[in-house]
């Protein structure tokens, strides 16, 4: 009697198999032979900047290049940090960097809360409203905010660089909102039942689950802060007040536009280290909090 099924051949099935593995093998071979490719480019300029910091001022352009320095020498990074006051230039910026974030942070998370949670009429109007502020560009008002900080006497200081983020941005609020969303709303009905009101909420329960999303705030401002090069430009004038991305630009030699390419490149790996440590260390948190934010429109 027949069964209903049918055993084929093992002489027709193992070719088949073979075949569909090496095909898998090939494909792989050549993803991965792509992502080594993207990897090494992108790496590149990186390791040049690394092997020219160690090279003398006179070999870092020389032809045909090398990436290995003959000979070694630290005189970049001599210059960098007794002659150019390299880190004076870190400290302003990390200045700015702790008050940019801190703004973003507070202010930011306590709108994005209200307009997570809290009900009350025009809300979805009001966070619209919030969001069309990212379609105007930095130049639309950056000569208004001169003139308001000139008008308060914040001219040359690193509190007119700072001061407008202390109240949060548009992006980081609606990145905060999406998060804040994700989080079940029965948590605030248990939270009011035991007593607490819509600050404890918001700073006993919202906060702590927050953390992925508020490292990535935390991340992203970083990066944006630490290499903002307009704005210092635009506000300070004194060079003990020159952040990091600033004080790149002493090395630049007059109107002829001449660059100490030894000392830049010193100075600049110096300069991308801050953002590739935050990085490593909240990578994970970083990630995630990007993720979750997508969860809930």
């Amino acid at each position: 009697m027949s069964t209903g099924s049918r055993t084929l051949p093992i002489s027709k099935t193992k070719p088949a198999a073979w075949r569909k593995t090496l095909d898998n093998l090939t494909l792989n071979v050549a993803i991965f032979a792509v992502l080594a490719l993207g990897i090494i480019t992108m790496l590149l300029p990186f390791i040049w900047m690394l092997s020219a910091s160690f090279k003398p001022e006179a070999r870092v352009l020389s032809y045909p290049p090398t990436l290995w320095p003959d000979p070694w020498t630290w005189e970049n990074y001599r210059y960098v940090f007794q002659e150019l006051g390299y880190l004076r230039f870190v400290k302003n910026s990390l200045i700015v960097v702790a008050f940019t974030i801190t703004g973003h942070v507070v202010s930011g998370s306590l709108v994005a809360f209200g307009f997570a949670r809290m009900r009350f009429p025009g809300r979805n109007v009001l966070f619209m409203l919030v969001l069309s502020t990212m379609m105007i560009p930095f130049q639309a008002y950056m000569i208004p905010r001169f003139i308001i900080m000139r008008w308060l006497n914040l001219l040359d200081t690193l509190t007119a660089v700072y001061l407008p983020y202390l109240f949060g941005g548009a992006f980081y609020i609606f990145l905060m909102r999406q998060y804040f969303m994700s989080i079940p709303f029965e948590l605030d009905d248990a939270a009011r039942i035991d007593g607490c009101n819509s600050f404890q909420i918001y700073w006993r329960i919202a906060m702590p689950l927050a953390k992925p999303v508020i490292a990535t705030v935390v991340v992203l401002e970083f990066l944006g802060a630490w290499t903002s090069f307009l704005e210092p430009l635009i506000y300070l004038n004194s060079q003990d007040k020159y952040t990091v991305a600033l004080g790149l630009s002493l090395l630049r030699s007059g109107f002829s536009g001449r660059i100490a390419w030894g000392p830049m490149m010193a100075a600049t790996a110096l300069s991308a280290l801050p953002p590739l440590l935050v990085f490593l260390a909240a990578q994970k948190q970083l990630i995630g909090g990007i993720a979750v934010t997508g969860i809930k429109g």
